[in-house]
Formats: structure tokens, sequence, C-alpha cells
């Protein structure tokens, strides 16, 4: 099989051709194997060597597949992007990882991703940048870049991905490829700690068509032991969804970032193109959105997501004999840790408060709308340097502000609200020669309908014979 041709199918259409005879899972790994050699040089998107995993025996039996690094996939990397766990490997597979392997896929390694997941680019002293497939010059967003790379690209259909702040969603816009974040328990959460104090994190993977997002959800979905959300379970299997008449949906619509920093050109003509493609399908579309102060959202949301470093990197201290300094840590990492320490109890109630009124504000909204959608980011894919934790000069919390307002304004909210939300790539910039994504968000719990207007989209408008230039695809 050439590598052109192997690029050219999802998963759900490798696993059909090795259904019938006409590939094997070892010639797919193989491929999968070449892709890395090829492209890995130039993108950087590997954490670690590769090599080829055993595979079980479920629906994606010998998919090549690769898991971002920080999802602990047993003998692989389990670095985080961070030079404090260098070196580190995951003794044994998390809950999520378990499931991966029992749906059937095939282990070849490991993809970069910034420290701890804290950042909108995937660049770090450890690793060095990964670079977009489309423009070498541009990043491919954070923190679940390296997985969304190799998508991108054409290296394999599918890599695991994580979401605590638009992680899969950001970094799809920046690639395009689609990114869904499922509703806050749909998939498990850590196994163990259940999200913390802020269960922002969402676990899923990163896909180049909306049938291989569904299909995965089907195997991944279900809470862990234990948990303290619960989510309803579908009335039907995901991938039936896909295709599947969504009726007449009202749609709400943002047309603007609720930061006030001015869209680039190619994302408001990309949530402009939105709002038309769904009135031309038949859908009511008005302007609206939740009701809720934005900047007071995310001045709560930075120190909630700091709130757990000092616990956590004390943790990583003690497993890994190193000490946080300089030499191990990023330095906006350091500052962030030194604003985590100034955090008090009344501060995360305060900021718990904040997430309460926003959840009752979309919760509220979605009494009148069956969908909202928003662009998936302020600007397309940023360029190297621009969010580099380690080049800038400013404090933590005017990074944080500056990455809002620049590039990440509309994906934290369902982070905090748990609702589901997807990156869908409908469109290529004029301006920016890149990928930019349109954010669907539905109900929670109600991913069913956001894989039937997503599908929808993509039999419209697809996206599927666009291809990056660093790539496969043509090879």
């Amino acid at each position: 099989m050439k590598l052109s041709e192997y690029a050219a199918h999802d998963a759900t259409g490798l696993m059909e051709l090795v259904k019938r005879g006409e590939t094997s899972p070892a010639e797919l790994q193989q491929c999968a194997m070449q892709a890395i050699a090829q492209l890995n040089p130039s993108l950087n998107f590997m954490s670690g060597p590769a090599a080829v995993g055993e595979h079980g025996s479920g629906p994606f039996a010998g998919l090549p597949f690769l898991f971002k690094e920080s999802h602990g996939c047993k003998g692989q990397p389990m670095m985080q992007g961070s030079r404090l766990t260098a070196d580190l490997s995951a003794s044994a597979d998390s809950e999520f990882v378990a499931r991966l392997k029992r749906a059937g896929v095939a282990p070849l390694g490991a993809t970069t991703a910034p420290e701890f997941g804290l950042y909108c680019s995937t660049e770090s002293t450890l690793h060095g940048a990964t670079r977009n497939p489309w423009n070498l010059g541009h990043s491919v967003g954070g923190s679940s870049g390296g997985s969304s790379a190799v998508v991108a690209a054409g290296v394999v259909p599918v890599a695991s991905s994580s979401d605590s702040g638009g992680s899969i969603r950001g970094p799809a816009h920046c690639t395009g490829t689609f990114g869904l974040k499922p509703s806050r328990a749909r998939n498990l959460l850590d196994g163990k700690t259940d999200g913390g104090l802020f269960p922002f994190i969402s676990y899923h993977v990163t896909t180049r068509s909306v049938r291989d997002s569904a299909a995965f959800l089907d195997v991944l979905q279900g809470a862990s032991l234990g948990s303290r959300y619960s989510v309803a379970r579908p009335d039907r299997p995901f991938p039936q969804e896909v295709g599947a008449d969504p009726g007449k949906l009202r749609i709400g619509i943002l047309r603007s970032s609720p930061l006030l920093t001015r869209l680039h050109p190619d994302c408001q003509t990309a949530i402009d193109m939105a709002g038309k493609l769904c009135a031309d399908l038949g859908h009511s579309v008005e302007e609206g959105s939740p009701d809720l102060d934005w900047k007071v959202l995310m001045g709560a949301f930075l120190p909630a997501m700091m709130s757990v470093l000092p616990h956590s990197i004390a943790a990583l201290e003690s497993l890994t004999g190193r000490t946080a300094g300089v030499d191990t840590l990023e330095p906006m990492t350091l500052r962030a840790l030194d604003y985590a320490r100034t955090l008090t109890v009344p501060d995360l109630f305060k900021a718990d408060a904040v997430f309460q009124i926003a959840r009752q504000a979309v919760d509220r909204f979605f009494l009148d709308f069956d969908a909202w959608i928003t662009p998936a980011g302020v600007s397309p894919a940023p360029r190297i340097g621009e969010f580099d934790p380690a080049a800038s000069k400013e404090g933590v919390i005017e990074y944080a502000h500056r990455t809002f307002a620049d590039y990440a304004a509309f994906t934290p909210l369902l982070n905090v609200t748990g609702h589901p939300a997807a990156s869908v790539p409908l469109h290529h910039g004029a301006v920016s020669d890149l990928p930019v994504g349109v954010q669907i968000v539905t109900r929670l719990g109600d991913e069913a309908t956001l894989l039937r207007l997503a599908s929808q989209w993509e039999a419209a408008m697809p996206w599927r014979n666009r291809h990056p230039s660093h790539s496969i695809f043509k090879g």
C-alpha cells in the first residue's frame, strides 16, 4: 500500500479494507511507521521513539495509533513536555488507554505536548516546537498539538487527545482536523481523582472525519467507577447519528469575540459562512449567546487551573528526585507556580461561584436553542514563538489574558460547564492560508445533535480533500 493510499482513508475506512482482506494491520502499521520517519524530522511531533506494539481484537484491531504523552500508555513516554519529568515512562496503562487498547488500536508511540498541558502552543524546552503541517512557521496549538499534527499530516487517522481549556478544539482549529470535547462524564476523567476540585478535563481523540470521532466515542464512553459525575447514556450508538437528519434546529450564533478583540478576517469569514450554511440547510439561525460576564469568567478560570500546580509538582519532584527550578521548568511555569502558592481557599470558592453562574447561564441558553455556534479561535494558528512559555517575559496573569484575548476566547467556558463542544474544520483562510475551525456546542449529554449537525456540515462542505503541504497525502 502506498502512503498516499493509506492516508486517503479514515480509521473506519481502513478497518473496512482490513475486513475485506485488501490490506492487513501489519501493512497499515508499516505505513504509519514510514510516515513517522518521513515527517517527524520537519514537524517534530514524536515524544520518544516509535515502535510497533501489540494490539487487541476490538473494532479497531491493528489500527496504527499514537497516544498523547501524558495519557499513560505502559512503557511509553510520560514526560508531559517537562524537563522535570524527562525520560519518565508510564508504569501501567491508565483506564483511558486501556479502553483504547480494548478497542484494538496498535500503539506506535507518544505525541508531544507543552509542559503539563498548560499552554496553547506545543512548544517546550524539552521537545522544541511542534510545527504545523500547513506552514512550518506556525504552531499546531496546544496542548494536544502533537496528536493534531499527526492526524492532519496523515500519519495516523486518529490520535488520543485531552482538553482542559480547549486542548482538543484549539489544535483541531489550527490543523484542520475534527476535535470533539465530549460532555463531562461521557468519557471517564482520569479514573483516580475524577478531575479534582475543578473537573475541567475531558479525554477523547482527534480525527479527520466525524464518523471516526463518533465511533471512538462509542467505545470510550462511560464514567469511571465511583465517579462524582454522570451523564445519560445515548439512545443509540453514536455512529448512527452521523448522517442522521437533525431536523430543523434552533441555532444561536456568536459572531464576535466576547473579550472584545477583533476576530481575524479568516475567523470572521468562517463563522459567517457557518451561519449561512445553517440557514441554507433549513435551520433557524439568530444572534444569541449565554448571558454571562466573560471577563469575570476568564479571571476565575486562571486560579482554578493553576491551583493544583503546587501539589502536582511536589508529587513529581518526589517521583523523579529532581527539584523544580530554572533547570527543570519553563520560566512561565515557575511564575505560575509562584502565583498558585498565593491562592487561598476563599479565592477558589469565589472562582467556583463564578462557574456556577456560568453553568446556569449556558443551561438557560439551551432552553431556547438546540445548538450554539462560535468561532473556534480569535485567530488562526499562532506563529511559533508567539505563546512560547520559555520566551515570554510577561507575568502569568498578563500571559493568560493575552492567550484568552488573542487566541482562545471561546473554548474554556465549555470546560467549566461540561457541555459537549467540537471544532469543525469548515474553512481554509484566504488571508492566512491556514485552516480555520468553527465551534459547535450542544446541551449537556447531547453529543447526538452535535454529531448530526457536524456531519451535515461535512457532507455539505467536505474538508477531506484539503491536505497540508507537509503530509503523506500526495506522496
